[in-house]
């Protein structure tokens, strides 16, 4: 199953108040979680934002971005998705869910939820992924 987060999660997992289950997902066989140099881009503006100094350590950060190249596939925006999104900022996202292809688009981003497809592409809350799996038999333990 090929999967991406947006950046809200990743930085839910990094404040560490949320989606502990998330390194689980990470390290899972049967899950491949693909990012792109846009995102990891908008994850390390977001994360510099003086209000994250207190919430994200020097550290976490460095080993946040170890993580991720280790167990994510990194890979390139190859298609320009069209979308009626209402922020547009969004759109490499759509444009990434399309060019890999992955199976679904997690995140937690009202302005993607509200598509709740895209291009034939689920677009899922974490909850709403983690009791998918687990109602296939896959549960993140």
């Amino acid at each position: 199953m090929k999967v991406l987060f947006d950046t809200n999660l990743w930085i839910s997992f990094m404040i560490g108040k949320r989606l502990s289950s998330l390194a689980i997902v990470l390290n899972r066989q049967d899950i491949e979680v693909y990012v792109c140099e846009q995102l990891l881009d908008e994850i390390q503006k977001v994360i510099s934002r003086p209000k994250f100094d207190k919430l994200i350590s020097k550290e976490t950060r460095y080993y946040f971005f170890e993580m991720v190249y280790d167990v994510c596939y990194v890979t390139n925006v190859t298609i320009q998705a069209e979308s009626p999104i209402r922020d547009i900022k969004d759109l490499y996202l759509l444009s990434m869910a399309e060019s890999v292809p992955v199976d679904y688009i997690i995140s937690g981003d009202k302005d993607l939820l509200d598509l709740g497809t895209h291009a034939g592409i689920p677009v899922l809350k974490y909850a709403d992924f983690v009791a998918m799996l687990s109602s296939q038999g896959k549960a993140i333990n």
